[in-house]
């Protein structure tokens, strides 16, 4: 009987016309195709392969419509705390936060929180809410005044660790031309201002990083530096996170293009790749579903620069958005960004469900930024970040309802944006 049912399945499944679903009504193997004259007694069955019978012909059921995001709204819920004081608790004057924090738990079950600058120190403690500023440089900067050397001043920008002992880091590499002679004539330093986001890793633990010589590119502007220029590049990378839909770690990467002939723009790139270890096996998405873009080093590589721009995600809700931090919302089942928006009135955030369209941004906290401040008026913050002290993942990629933003605060001396400045954090409520 058994084996009978299936060969009459297997025949019935040879004799359908291509269009035509094999299919087994009342016991009858039968060939099911739209329009065809069917029972409406029998509806409950057809469904099981794709059919409805609410006439007396076959139409396709249509699948069930992917539920609606559930809105998400950001809100401030109490009051900032200071979480590193330049003037009691600096290593020396330029021991500053000068990138969103990051933070992620070692091999020995303890969080390490970086707020990089070109000398990278570290907070560590047994969890975020009891960190100590460790003096000890974990990265540094060469001065390398050799643009295609990518090693210049560096910032540790992104760190993820799988077992808490090897931790790779995305580097916001800067190329300063005003600080190498001949490479500026204007001498200006936002006119030669040129960045990658390079490789480096951590063998012991986060206790120390180095990079390949030259460092290894995870993501390039194609061109090559142009003294006086302007400001220009792939920089500030977000923090790194795992899709655990399809097994790929993803990125944004703010992205500054200058290009002759062409109109200026500032828009976020999304990457990814399945291997942390190969810096080079990272791609930008390139449209649809696809991540066929790769990035090539204009000072070695031969192809055409333009056969390798980073395409803008979400250009109208994300566009010239310096970013800060990556996380994903479980309750909400969407990813959530916070960034700085470029009207440099406080800090937005903005969220998606698939890392490729993105809502429009919407601000949550009021403040000035560094580019907006005018004297006599509030000081400026920069560099947010969300942390959710919670998260259960190592690096702190997740958030529930209640988190901190963290993000540096400015001091100003004589209307002057200078070394003083704190990191500081106030609890957010995500709803």
């Amino acid at each position: 009987m058994v084996h009978g049912s299936l060969a009459g399945r297997a025949a019935t499944a040879a004799a359908c016309k291509a269009g035509s679903v094999p299919a087994v009504i009342q016991r009858k193997h039968v060939c099911l195709k739209v329009g065809q004259r069917c029972k409406r007694a029998l509806d409950h069955k057809y469904h099981r392969y794709g059919f409805h019978c609410h006439t007396d012909r076959l139409t396709r059921k249509q699948p069930e419509p992917p539920p609606a995001p559930k809105p998400v709204a950001v809100s401030v819920a109490g009051t900032p705390e200071t979480v590193f004081d330049w003037t009691t608790s600096r290593c020396e004057r330029w021991d500053i936060p000068d990138l969103s924090a990051r933070a992620f738990r070692d091999a020995n079950g303890q969080v390490q929180l970086v707020a990089s600058h070109y000398a990278t120190r570290v907070s560590v403690g047994p969890d975020v809410n009891h960190l100590r500023h460790d003096c000890g440089v974990v990265f540094g900067s060469h001065r390398n005044p050799d643009p295609a050397a990518y090693d210049d001043a560096e910032w540790i920008g992104a760190t993820y660790t799988l077992d808490g002992s090897t931790v790779y880091a995305f580097v916001h590499d800067e190329y300063e031309g005003n600080t190498h002679p001949g490479q500026c004539p204007s001498g200006d330093y936002g006119k030669c201002w040129w960045n990658t986001v390079t490789s480096a890793a951590s063998n012991d633990g986060g206790r120390s990083y180095a990079h390949s010589t030259p460092p290894a590119l995870v993501a390039t502007y194609p061109y090559r530096y142009v003294p006086d220029r302007g400001s220009f590049g792939a920089m500030m990378p977000s923090n790194i996170v795992q899709n655990s839909r399809d097994g790929f770690y993803y990125a944004l990467i703010y992205v500054k293009e200058q290009r002759q002939g062409a109109p200026n723009t500032n828009h976020l790139c999304l990457v990814r790749t399945k291997d942390l270890a190969d810096p080079s096996a990272w791609r930008a998405w390139s449209g649809g579903t696809s991540f066929s873009t790769s990035f090539i080093d204009p000072y070695r590589s031969t192809a055409n620069p333009a056969d390798h721009l980073c395409r803008a995600v979400s250009p109208d809700a994300l566009r010239d958005f310096p970013l800060g931090s990556l996380t994903y919302v479980a309750d909400a089942d969407q990813w959530l960004l916070v960034g700085v928006g470029g009207e440099g009135d406080g800090f937005y955030y903005s969220t998606s469900t698939d890392l490729i369209n993105w809502a429009p941004r919407k601000l949550f906290l009021a403040a000035t930024s560094p580019w907006t401040y005018k004297c006599g008026g509030a000081d400026p913050v920069h560099y947010p970040s969300v942390l959710d002290p919670a998260s259960t993942s190592r690096n702190f990629e997740t958030t529930g309802k209640n988190a901190y933003l963290y993000y540096t605060q400015f001091h100003t001396q004589n209307c002057q944006q200078g070394p003083d400045r704190d990191l500081v954090r106030v609890p957010i409520t995500i709803s």
